[in-house]
């Protein structure tokens, strides 16, 4: 069977080809291939770690103490409509030096998502005092996220089967038929992004300036197609 010239002639996407019998016992070819939609998207959502850091002679009074400020912060954002805010990680752990413990920090997180990027900074400026911004992510929001996938998919659905089309009448058959798909949803994230501050602040900090970039989303179409020559 010779087919690589043939398959060598086409600008398409790696396809597979392999010869299987019909339960009439009619010839036919099984072609693998797949097929892809894409576009970026603009990030329309955003998440941000505050953090607080604070050192005591006791693992107690560091962690009373972060605690307390952690309270108090999280009391203020929840205030704001359009932030939802939630608690990170705590610990306390030792400080050491020259191998002894000479004290103890304790470290706590807020973190809070919003899809308003300017009314969000405005609120970790002002909670700066206190709370230290850590890092920041840019995100595609879960209902953007579906609306998005379900046009790639439509778009690499009807890319499958043009595919196809060609497929089969390249190999000069009379039909063709679809034996199996598979779709798959992909996207990749803006980068996060570090933006340690001194944990020594004593007055708000100015309001960064937000900008939420784009992710690359994506759906294939993976399937084999089954040629009647």
């Amino acid at each position: 069977m010779r087919l690589l010239p043939l398959l060598t002639a086409f600008f398409l996407m790696p396809f597979v080809v392999n010869p299987v019998l019909a339960d009439d016992d009619d010839d036919l070819t099984r072609v693998q291939f797949e097929a892809q939609a894409s576009k970026p998207v603009d990030n329309d959502s955003m998440r941000a770690t505050l953090f607080v850091e604070i050192e005591d002679s006791t693992p107690s009074g560091a962690s009373s103490r972060a605690t307390e400020t952690m309270n108090e912060t999280l009391r203020q954002l929840q205030k704001e409509s359009y932030l939802r805010v939630r608690t990170g990680n705590f610990r306390t752990f030792p400080v050491n030096n020259k191998g002894s413990i000479t004290g103890w920090r304790a470290r706590s997180e807020i973190v809070i998502e919003s899809r308003s990027f300017s009314d969000a900074s405005v609120a970790i400026a002002s909670v700066s005092s206190n709370m230290q911004l850590s890092r920041i992510e840019f995100f595609v929001s879960p209902a953007l996220r579906d609306t998005v996938e379900t046009e790639l998919a439509d778009e690499a659905i009807a890319r499958f089967l043009k595919r196809a089309d060609r497929i089969a009448k390249s190999f000069g058959a009379r039909a063709f038929e679809v034996a199996e798909a598979s779709v798959i949803n992909q996207g990749s994230s803006a980068p996060v992004r570090p933006m340690m501050r001194s944990m020594a602040a004593d007055a708000p900090a100015p309001a960064p300036e937000l900008s939420g970039g784009t992710t690359n989303m994506s759906v294939s179409v993976s399937g084999v197609i089954l040629i009647d020559r």
